[in-house]
């Protein structure tokens, strides 16, 4: 098997725990903001989506500068 092939296989792995993850850490973040413990519904999916976006941005970012 290549290399590339391999690292795709990982990469994937990876992908399906680090969203995982990172859906539970966003949503335990949120539960202590007081500003999203109104919010319910599509409302809630909205911001918590936009706060995994820009997380993932940021670490996209972080890795580009190493």
């Amino acid at each position: 098997m290549s290399k590339m092939k391999i690292i795709d296989e990982v990469a994937d792995a990876q992908v399906s725990y680090i969203k995982e993850t990172l859906y539970e850490s966003v949503e335990w973040a949120m539960s202590g903001i007081d500003e999203f413990k109104e919010l319910n519904g599509d409302n809630y999916n909205h911001v918590h989506n936009a706060i995994m976006m820009a997380t993932i941005e940021k670490l996209h970012t972080g890795l580009d500068e190493h």
